[in-house]
Formats: structure tokens, sequence, C-alpha cells
């Protein structure tokens, strides 16, 4: 099916191409020939290619094979906290609450909190599978390592201190990391979020994780090529993660432990079917912190991980990563395209934004409802329902959210670029 869905988004990029010269043409009367094909490439053409790969993946996926029955095995759960307090305690009732036979040990890893994450911790009647580990504040990569040091189980699951998992989280993404190939070394979860009420900005990222995310986790995973085991809930075999040393001390460390395993030649999915909750950005200003931290995690997987150089990597796990190399290009492109077309459309010159710009809507819609059935169909399995959805913040999702989120993206990969100071 990978080489499939590659094909038909080639071809239709070729046709794209064709279709789009006299569209260069015109902006090339006004600004020249570079800027205009720059907009044209990284507006329409790649974007239009990433779309059409991921539709017909999604379109002929394979269906998940019926897993066989495995006793569960002992797991251990990391949780690095950090000023946790108000948030601490859910998370561990949803892990008392898992619906799973095999032993849950868990490391909660204090990287230093400075509120009242210890005394509580201390106060709880934890029973004699939790663990306490106190460290100084050294940042989240230092403190999975400290726990780390202390799992003697085969598998490991990281968990944030603000996730809640559903009841038969554990279960059911250990079944998928244990039901895959041998290859296969991580699974990432699937993320929500529990918090969508807060704002109007809350509410747009619900609609990033159920269909931006989910979507790209959806197909990626169909690969065995996930390319972010995101810290908030991932499962990995505990050999591998110590053979490759754990996390490293960086910004983005769950994008560059990924891209080191499969650099490596191993394997890695996402279990759709193994839901996780997690708090979101309240504001704009956090959220753009947050994005920007991710973009700068992007570039150092680049950094860290010779994609080119690599021998053992698939060849899907290679092109999915090159893929974000375009990222930086298509934010800039939308910083230029977005306020530049909707000026010259208020005098009257469709140049940029008109009739055609805006079949990229339809076109996103039908993307959208192929993502959401493909969720709804997973969460009737087992019986989870998420509460309704904003319309308004779906129409601004759709039409501006990549817009708002480009400056923010934007300053991350020039800061990783230049090296500039991290902070987490």
């Amino acid at each position: 099916m990978f080489l499939v869905s590659i094909i038909i988004a080639l071809l239709f990029t070729i046709c794209s191409i064709f279709i789009n010269i006299n569209w260069i043409n015109d902006i090339a009367c006004y600004w020249g020939y570079f800027l205009a094909i720059y907009l044209v490439t990284f507006i329409a053409i790649i974007p239009g290619f990433v779309y059409v790969f991921n539709f017909i993946s999604l379109l002929f996926n394979k269906k998940d094979k019926k897993q066989c029955t495995k006793k569960d095995e002992d797991v251990t759960i990391l949780i690095p906290v950090y000023n946790a307090e108000k948030s601490i305690k859910e998370t561990l009732k949803s892990i008392e609450n898992q619906k799973y036979c095999g032993n849950i040990y868990i490391n909660i890893i204090d990287d230093g909190s400075t509120d009242g994450t210890l005394k509580l911790l201390r106060s709880m009647n934890l029973d004699s599978n939790t663990t306490i580990i106190e460290m100084p504040h050294s940042g989240k990569a230092y403190a999975l390592n400290k726990g780390l040091e202390k799992v003697s189980t085969e598998y490991t699951i990281t968990i944030d201190g603000d996730t809640i998992l559903h009841p038969l989280a554990v279960k059911n993404i250990m079944n998928k990391l244990r039901n895959s190939n041998k290859k296969t070394v991580a699974t990432a979860g699937c993320l929500f979020i529990k918090n969508t009420k807060k704002s109007f900005i809350t509410k747009l990222q619900e609609w990033d994780y159920t269909l931006g995310i989910f979507g790209v986790k959806f197909v990626q995973g169909n690969y065995n090529s996930t390319l972010v085991a995101q810290g908030a809930f991932s499962a990995y075999k505990t050999r591998v993660l110590k053979e490759v040393g754990g996390w490293e001390n960086c910004v983005g460390e769950d994008i560059v432990l990924t891209w080191q395993l499969l650099s490596k030649g191993y394997e890695t999915n996402f279990a759709k079917n193994a839901i996780a909750y997690t708090e979101v950005p309240k504001n704009l200003k956090s959220l753009g912190k947050q994005r920007k931290r991710w973009a700068r995690g992007m570039i150092e997987a680049f950094k860290k991980v010779k994609v080119f150089k690599s021998k053992k990597m698939n060849i899907k796990s290679r092109l999915l990563m090159l893929l974000n190399i375009f990222f930086p290009f298509i934010d800039l492109a939308l910083l230029i395209f977005v306020p530049l077309g909707l000026i010259l459309l208020i005098l009257g010159n469709p140049l940029l934004i008109g009739w055609i710009s805006l079949l990229v809507i339809p076109f996103g819609l039908l993307l959208c409802l192929l993502i959401e059935i493909r969720r709804k169909n997973m969460m009737k399995e087992i019986d989870c329902k998420l509460e309704k959805r904003s319309i308004l913040a779906f129409i601004i999702y759709i039409l501006l959210y990549a817009f708002m989120l480009a400056p923010y993206c934007l300053v991350g990969y020039i800061l990783e670029l230049i090296n500039y100071k991290k902070e987490w």
C-alpha cells in the first residue's frame, strides 16, 4: 500500500505542476519567478502530494489482524513530574483503574518540584509497586533516565504527570506492541484532550488532536514508522531503551529517541485504541511556546539522527522523515501567502486567494471526513465517546489554524538552527 500511495501522490503532483504553470506565470508578473515558484510549490504542490498520500493511505488502510490473546506481562510506568500537585492524584487513579491482569509497577520521578507534589505523594497510601524517586531539577530527559535505571520489567510505558488513561489503555497499547513483528520496539498511544472546555484555544486543539495528529499517526502507524512515540503515552521494549541509552537531554527528547530507534532498523507503530487524555495549553501564547518547542525538536532530530547516512533504516521511515524537511518552507510560504492574498483580495485582485484557491477547502473536508470515520470506528470498539466539539472551532481550524501556528514554528526552527539556548 505504501508504494501505491507514493505512486498515486507522485502522479497527482506531476498533474498539479502542469495545472499550476499559468498561476506561477501570473504571480511572476508581479514578484518574479523565484517567489512565484516558491509560493506555488509550498502552498499547493507539496501539500497536495502529502494530502493525496495520506488520503490514499487512509482509504485503503490494512485492517488490523485479529490479535491473539496473550498473558498480560508485567510493565513499569515512568511518570516524570514537575509541579504536578494538581494533576498527579488523578493520573495515579487512572492507573489504578486499568483493566490489566499483569503487574503494573510505577516509578514517579520528581524533578525538583517546588510546589506540594512531593508532600502530596508522601501523604498518599501508595502500594509497594509504586516508587518515588527524588532528584534536583534537571529536565524531563534526566528524570526519565533516572526512572529507567530502576526498571526491571520487559516493557516500559511513559506518561506525563497530567495524563489520564482510559481503563483499557495499558491493555491495548501492550497488545499492540506485543502482537507486532519482532522489529517493533515502540508503540505510540492515542492522545486526546481532557481540558477542551477551558478556552477557545483548547477547543481548536481538540480538532487538531482528533483529526490532524490522529490522522498522521494513523497513516504512519500503518507503515510501522510512527515518527513520534510521544512521552505523554507510549510503550517500549525496555531492553532497546537501555540499548540506545534512553532519552537525550534535549527539547524534543521523545522525537529524537523515536528517530534513533528507526535509524537502527527498528520499527514503531500506533495503538489507535489505546486512549489517554492530556492537558493542552489554554491560550495562544502557551500554545505557541509548545509548538515552538515541537519545531525545535524536529530540527534536533535531523541534527542528531543522520537520516541519509543510516544504512539500517527502512525506506518507509526514511521517506516519511524526509517529508518533514518541507515543513519550515511551508510555514514560511503560509506567512507570505495568507496576509498578501487577503490584502490583494480586498483590493479586488484574486491572484493568490481566489476561487481556485478555495478548492483546498472541500478537499480538506473530505480528508477530515475520512479521518473522522476511522476514529469513530475505533472508538466504537472500546465503547468510548468524545464530547461534542465546537463547529466554530472546526471552521477556524480548517481555515486559519496552520497560519496561526506558522510564526511560532518558524521561530522554533530558527532557534534550533542557530543553537540558541534551550528552555523547558
